[in-house]
């Protein structure tokens, strides 16, 4: 009996214990009914958004389209067609336009009334020469544009070189105010014209020189002419008769060096007297004959080469 409750009073074997495992719950219809509410506020919050969104772009742009856009008016000038001498001024406004402005550098103003209108052109005769033609177009709400172009158109102005000097001409329709010249970058020098045609002699300096002649007529239209110009020294020859008039006295200069004079009488080649000389200066006087028209033709070079000649006559 002894070996019984020794046989039963060992404790039994320990089981090993069992890890355990994840569950998962199955979301029943309560849980996805929520869901779907959740999901459709989240959609009507946004779509309430895009609408608030698209109702103001409307409006701003319906605001935008009730307004006009102040936009200054707009110049436009064109050559016309087969005139090169003749612009087409144009000008556009969505406000309207009041007047337009236009002349000729600092000359007369000519007005055009708008009247209001949107749209305004007018023809304008270009004058030769080199000038600025000067716009300005005001709206009626006071805004302005400009424009300014230079516009150049072959010259009337004719220069021509005489002995020393250049030969200005010049032929207007209108009358000449006056006329400036200048050499390079020097100051103008004035000559009053009153007239409609100049004709005027500008002595040349020596070596190569810029001339810019402007002609300014009674309107203030301006006509312009710049040359390059190569001044070489030319002799100056001087005729003159003597206190009781019985010999011509002859004084040839240059600004470089005299180097020959020939002299012809009566316009016979068989009465040609040449002679050489030099220094800037040279002075000699001949005889006049009885009853003979003494005419006598000058003949003078200086060392560049360069000649001058003059006829005269006097009959004693």
């Amino acid at each position: 009996m002894n070996q019984i409750l020794a046989t039963n009073s060992q404790k039994p074997e320990k089981q090993p214990k069992q890890k355990s495992q994840a569950t998962y719950k199955t979301s029943t219809p309560v849980d996805m009914a929520r869901i779907a509410r959740i999901f459709a506020i989240v959609l009507l919050v946004f779509g309430i958004c895009v609408v608030a969104t698209g109702s103001y772009a409307i409006y701003e742009a319906g605001e935008t389209k009730g307004e006009t856009a102040m936009v200054n008016p707009v110049i436009t000038v064109e050559n016309l067609e087969d005139d090169d001498t003749t612009l087409l001024l144009t000008v556009t406004s969505n406000i309207g336009i009041d007047k337009v402005v236009y002349r000729w550098n600092d000359g007369k103003q000519t007005t055009l009334n708008g009247k209001g209108s949107s749209y305004i052109e007018q023809k304008i005769q270009i004058p030769t020469g080199s000038n600025i033609l000067n716009i300005t177009a005001t709206d009626t709400q006071n805004q302005e544009s400009t424009h300014s172009k230079r516009y150049e158109l072959n010259s009337k102005i004719v220069l021509e070189a005489v002995e020393n000097k250049v030969r200005v001409t010049y032929k207007g329709d209108t009358e000449i105010a006056y006329m400036t010249y200048r050499w390079d970058e020097e100051d103008e020098k004035q000559i009053d014209i009153d007239s409609n045609e100049i004709d005027e002699e500008i002595d040349v300096l020596s070596g190569s020189h810029t001339l810019t002649i402007v002609v300014v007529d009674v309107d203030n239209h301006t006509e312009t002419r710049v040359k390059e110009i190569v001044g070489v020294p030319v002799p100056v020859i001087d005729v003159h008769l003597n206190d009781d008039n019985t010999k011509y006295v002859i004084t040839v200069t240059d600004a470089t060096n005299l180097q020959e004079i020939v002299l012809t009488l009566d316009e016979d080649e068989t009465k040609k007297y040449g002679q050489k000389i030099s220094g800037k200066e040279f002075k000699v006087e001949f005889p006049l004959k009885e009853n003979s028209e003494n005419k006598m033709k000058i003949e003078v070079t200086n060392s560049d080469n360069q000649s001058a000649e003059r006829m005269v006559k006097f009959k004693k």
